[in-house]
């Protein structure tokens, strides 16, 4: 039975943690607007995403050192595209852009928070049979 529900709550699960870092990346972009020479950080949330879901879901571990699958990728492609750059400002962050994607991405964490109690309720309904 549980694995029906894994792949939507991992996914879920992968979703909220990234949303919850996005939040912070950009708390510290509008924390730190006026600070010069400070360079905009944020986290590319679909393309983290499409990379998770798209990635063979079946990959065995045989020793702890070796690639431990999907977890890995996300974490390294997550840690290598954190901070990107806009050249020519001595800093690049805007103000408004960066109010805009926090109050987008704290929509996003609440859409995905619903889509888990949606989940959760059908989990509950199946395993209630229906209320029969």
């Amino acid at each position: 039975m549980w694995g029906l529900f894994e792949k939507t709550f991992n996914t879920v699960r992968l979703a909220l943690n990234l949303r919850a870092k996005r939040h912070s990346l950009l708390a510290s972009n509008i924390a730190n607007v006026d600070t010069p020479g400070y360079q905009r950080r944020d986290l590319p949330f679909e393309k983290i995403m499409k990379t998770y879901l798209s990635n063979e879901p079946n990959l065995k571990i045989t020793r702890p050192k070796h690639i431990t699958g999907k977890e890995s990728l996300v974490k390294n492609l997550t840690e290598t595209s954190e901070r990107f750059q806009t050249l020519g400002t001595p800093n690049n962050v805007r103000f408004e852009e960066e109010i805009s994607a926090l109050t987008e991405n704290q929509l996003m964490y609440e859409a995905t928070l619903q889509a888990l109690a949606k989940e959760l309720e059908r989990l509950k309904e199946v395993i209630t049979e229906g209320g029969k």
